[in-house]
């Protein structure tokens, strides 16, 4: 018997059960699953190379856990938050502090974008929202303490409002300086 003659073109079979279908537009692109698991550990590997240095400090096991409350973190015993040396240097936060930052970075906002206005109209516009700004947060509580100044007569009660007018006294004037510094004067033509 020939084998040339008996010989079937490859296309002419019919499919066979190991052959999978390869889509073009498939991620995994016909790969196994076992396949796909090994290249996403490769790629979990690749990413975690840039925190290697974070992923080699010791953690030092203390009497707490992990302290930072309300924090969702899935290994905490391998971040740098859990480190003593993360503990010795965390302060507890500083709520006013904090909103005195806030309140002076929206003066100087105020200043920079008087400083942008091309019309004498929102420069003036500009300007009144930054007087009401500020005597919202500062100077109406000061012209109220200045009342109760008058009016107490115990020597104590005097010092401590005193103590609070000048700390009142020195936010305007940190907000006078930030929107003199960010408003130039030639733009104050209102």
């Amino acid at each position: 018997m020939n084998y040339i003659e008996n010989w079937i073109p490859e296309e002419e079979l019919p499919v066979r059960a190991g052959l999978v279908a390869i889509r073009e537009n498939d991620p995994n692109y016909g790969l196994t699953e076992k396949e796909i698991q090994g290249r996403n550990e490769f790629i979990r590997c690749y990413l975690l190379k840039d925190f290697e240095p974070l992923m080699m400090i010791h953690n030092q096991k203390s009497g707490t856990d992990f302290f930072i409350q309300d924090c969702d973190v899935f290994e905490p015993e391998y971040t740098a938050f859990n480190t003593y040396d993360f503990q010795n240097q965390m302060r507890p936060f500083n709520k006013y502090g904090y909103a005195m930052k806030k309140i002076m970075e929206d003066v100087k906002n105020m200043a920079i974008m008087h400083s942008c206005c091309t019309y004498p109209e929102q420069r003036r516009d500009v300007y009144r929202k930054y007087e009401s700004f500020v005597n919202g947060r500062f100077r109406n509580r000061l012209l109220s303490l200045i009342k109760q100044y008058k009016k107490v007569d115990h020597e104590d009660r005097r010092h401590l409002l005193k103590q609070k007018i000048a700390k009142l006294n020195r936010r305007i004037l940190e907000c006078k300086r930030i929107w003199e510094r960010y408003a130039p004067a030639e733009n104050w033509d209102c």
